[in-house]
């Protein structure tokens, strides 16, 4: 068998009538300053879970029986699933979406206003709308207007999760992806092994599902290859490596502690 070694400096990747079947990407800054792609927070196995609101009276209901499914998954499934506060036609700030969110005991959603994130891409507008979006494929397991079924939001989210464990326990089989030391310092590295040479691209994101940078976007070889990448001017805390690949996508998780 074949091993080849990278060793890797990291450089800053730069960076988008019925529903949709699949979801239209966005690339946008979030109210809180952070960056957000749709797609590759897909593509790092998360469940993205979108709530559009004006925000008004009659939004709270609908989306805290929302927020308070999505939060009844981070014992068992940890930062797997994720919400998005969006205002509806990206003409309230920052400010006051913030506001209404966390006065109304929704503080842990990402939130938005930004004419991007469109409820039209998901059919007929809504208030509140809700859709649940997961797996490579982006597709749209929930879709609802002005009300919530909260036993359905909760199997679409389900249905998502399946999808996206199912495809990383596969591709975990044939390939073999490991990063190590957990956590690590100023150095971490990654195996894989390949039935034959495939383009592969292996991503970093952070624990909010933003792509940071990228390590490499090229052909690998048949066999074992072996990375080792320069963690030194990454700050503490938790990460995702993501392997692309032609089986499909996978995803670990590491702490950097210096």
């Amino acid at each position: 068998m074949k091993t080849v070694v990278y060793t890797l400096t990291l450089f800053i990747f730069l960076g988008f009538s019925s529903f949709a079947q699949n979801a239209t990407n966005f690339n946008v800054t979030s109210c809180s300053g952070v960056n957000f792609d749709l797609f590759n927070t897909l593509d790092a196995g998360k469940v993205v879970v979108i709530g559009w609101t004006m925000p008004c009276g009659s939004c709270v209901l609908p989306l805290k029986t929302t927020y308070n499914v999505v939060q009844s998954y981070q014992s068992a499934h940890p930062e797997r699933v994720m919400m998005l506060m969006v205002d509806d036609y990206a003409n309230t700030p920052c400010a006051s979406i913030e506001l209404w969110a966390n006065s109304n005991g929704m503080p842990n959603t990402l939130k938005f206003s930004n004419s991007a994130i469109k409820m039209m891409d998901y059919g007929s507008n809504g208030m509140p709308k809700v859709v649940v979006i997961g797996g490579p494929e982006r597709r749209v397991f929930y879709n609802a207007n002005n009300a919530v079924d909260h036993v359905a939001l909760q199997q679409a989210i389900n249905n998502a999760i399946s999808v996206v464990t199912a495809i990383n326990e596969s591709t975990a089989t044939s390939s073999s992806f490991k990063a190590y030391p957990n956590p690590a310092q100023n150095i971490v590295n990654i195996d894989f092994s390949l039935q034959k040479p495939d383009r592969i691209q292996i991503s970093l994101f952070n624990d909010v599902g933003q792509e940071v940078k990228v390590f490499y976007s090229d052909v690998a070889n048949e066999g074992l290859n072996q990375f080792e990448i320069s963690t030194e001017n990454l700050a503490n805390g938790l990460y995702h490596i993501q392997l692309k690949h032609s089986k499909g996508v996978e995803q670990l998780k590491f702490n950097i502690v210096k």
